[in-house]
């Protein structure tokens, strides 16, 4: 069962964390000006991308790997050797993408911060494997406040986005060395001299997932990358913060996934699937009625408050903020079903259903957007989360139903 402890802190931190990109963005939007807030927004679309190869779906296999096949430091050196072809992708990529040098170095360094969160991850896991999440959730409350915090005095200060975001970087680092490196002690040692074999197979079990991760995260950002194609940097500061109260539905779903990563490999591993099969239905039904709220609060307020949060006009777009959320439903949902089958080892047909996915995304969005500006955008932001709603959640059915009828006839 969940410790209170462990659920409070959780959702604690998983706002915390959710809530960094709208903050920041908000910070550069008064501070700095759309233009910059826009290239901010388009680098941190960016990081969050290349970071799906830095977090290559090893938590997952990580807190569900309930029987203990692999040690902490079997996973902690996957994720190392993830992390360094993480960044190694993000220099290539910034590099192939001719940035300017300002766009550049915000991308980098947002990269820098991703590299430590990735690392943060393999702790944050062993303490949950450990029946400690709270200790996950306690460090991500800490990386982020500080972070946020040296961000806002450094910007206040200088108007300088790029010593704004290496003040967070450091904090979050100062963060990761005094709790995590001292925390682990306490449940594991770590050793390096670990079995290459072990490492191997773990970064081959989970390439799937990393793919699928990778692929998810272009086709959830497609159509931000189809308004920087364009080079609009107000229409994307435009659509990231109408597309910031999606962040809530993200938000439950996270909230509720993580702590039941564990229960999810229990039940599974122990062929209780009707409790299993409950657990996503109760998700399920929980993020619907969480998008009921925010479609109604949004509907109400939204606007209003976007206005005064960002201090900009956005009347024009309560239509398009009300279509994100429902988008940001059918994300969420596809999300749960792919920690199912992940948890259900079908990664490899989480795959196939993103690389499909991916295909209509790469040529969609670009002539849409280009054609109709910003109803463009939120019309194939519906009709990509539509398409991987369908395709997870098919697959989760098939998995499923193929499962509990080779259990019945083994009965």
């Amino acid at each position: 069962m969940i410790k209170k402890s462990e659920f409070i802190w959780n959702t604690i931190g998983s706002f915390i964390s959710s809530m960094l990109s709208a903050i920041i963005l908000a910070f550069c939007t008064r501070l700095n000006g759309i233009e910059i807030a826009g290239m901010f927004s388009i680098s941190y679309t960016t990081a969050c991308l290349l970071n799906s190869i830095g977090d290559f779906g090893i938590r997952i296999f990580q807190v569900t790997d309930t029987n203990r096949k692999y040690s902490f430091s079997d996973y902690l050196v996957s994720r190392i050797i993830a992390v360094i072809l993480m960044v190694i992708c993000a220099i290539i990529f910034v590099i192939a993408s001719g940035y300017e040098t300002q766009k550049l170095f915000i991308c980098l360094i947002l990269i820098a911060f991703r590299v430590v969160e990735n690392l943060s991850e393999s702790y944050q896991a062993e303490f949950q494997i450990n029946g400690r999440l709270d200790l996950g959730g306690k460090t991500i409350v800490y990386r982020n406040l500080l972070g946020i915090g040296a961000f806002f005095i450094v910007d206040f200060i200088t108007k300088n986005i790029i010593l704004s975001l290496i003040a967070m970087v450091l904090a979050n680092i100062i963060v990761f060395w005094l709790y995590d490196l001292k925390l682990i002690n306490k449940f594991t040692k770590t050793n390096f001299k670990v079995d290459k074999n072990k490492v191997k197979t773990i970064l081959k079990e989970c390439l799937p997932l990393a793919i699928s991760t990778l692929i998810s995260m272009y086709v959830i950002n497609a159509v931000k990358y189809a308004i920087d194609a364009s080079g609009d940097y107000t229409m994307q500061t435009y659509f990231n913060i109408i597309n910031m109260p999606t962040f809530v539905i993200n938000l439950v779903s996270i909230f509720i996934i993580k702590p039941f990563l564990k229960p999810f490999g229990d039940y599974w591993n122990n062929k209780e699937y009707k409790k299993f099969f409950k657990i996503i239905g109760i998700i399920i039904g929980v993020l619907a009625l969480a998008t009921l709220c925010v479609e109604i609060g949004c509907y109400i307020l939204g606007i209003p408050f976007l206005n005064l949060l960002y201090g900009v006009d956005l009347s024009m777009y309560k239509t398009h903020l009300l279509l994100l959320i429902l988008s940001g439903f059918l994300y969420a949902s596809a999300n749960v079903f792919f920690n199912a089958l992940g948890t259900m080892r079908g990664q490899k047909l989480t795959t196939l259903a993103y690389v499909i996915t991916a295909i209509f995304a790469l040529f969609v969005p670009n002539k849409i957007v280009n054609q109709y500006g910003m109803n463009g955008a939120v019309t194939t932001s519906i009709m990509i989360m539509g398409m991987l709603f369908i395709f997870m959640c098919t697959l989760f059915m098939y998995v499923y139903i193929k499962n509990s009828r080779k259990n019945t006839s083994k009965t």
